[in-house]
């Protein structure tokens, strides 16, 4: 169980705490919850809902970014900011996505009062940027989230950087 106020990192599908973005982030902050998730989105929110037991700064890898942004909205006040890593919106993965969370996925918004970061590869063949285009403009509160794209692919390993500079802000920003 994690009570501690931070960073809780969520990966994607194809990986764990311990692939790269995982490495990196607990490499700077080693108290970040970063549990093992399974694939289906509903079984991944009760392992958060369960855990989490203070607000955090939620890191969101694809699956992980969809998963951070259904977390948020089921509870917004466990939530400080999110930064949000290709999120899996818009898409449909057999087996993953299953009735509702299919609609969820085409759907979901940034809950207003959340400030977001959503980092996006131009070159990113997995996630349209299209369908993070829509999610940023039905998200209530748009002035709260910021949109980058970075000439990278869907794992964004080029922008490991950006990553951290932004983490690194939200956490100098938000007490």
């Amino acid at each position: 169980m994690f009570s501690k106020a931070g960073i809780c990192f969520l990966h994607g599908l194809d990986s764990s705490p311990e692939g790269t973005k995982g490495r990196l982030i607990r490499a700077s902050y080693p108290e970040s919850y970063m549990p093992h998730l399974p694939p289906r989105l509903q079984d991944r929110l009760e392992i958060i809902e369960k855990a989490l037991r203070s607000p955090v700064i939620l890191v969101g890898s694809s699956l992980g970014g969809l998963t951070a942004l259904a977390y948020a909205q089921r509870n917004p006040r466990m939530v400080k900011a999110m930064v949000l890593l290709a999120p899996a919106v818009g898409i449909t993965v057999e087996g993953i996505l299953e009735g509702r969370d299919i609609e969820i996925a085409r759907s979901i918004v940034v809950p207003p009062g959340i400030p977001a970061t959503i980092i996006a590869g131009v070159q990113d063949e997995v996630v349209p940027l299209s369908s993070i285009r829509a999610l940023v403009e039905r998200s209530p509160d748009r002035g709260l989230v910021r949109f980058i794209t970075a000439d990278d692919d869907h794992y964004l390993h080029q922008s490991l950087e950006l990553m951290m500079q932004v983490i690194g802000d939200y956490l100098k920003a938000i007490p």
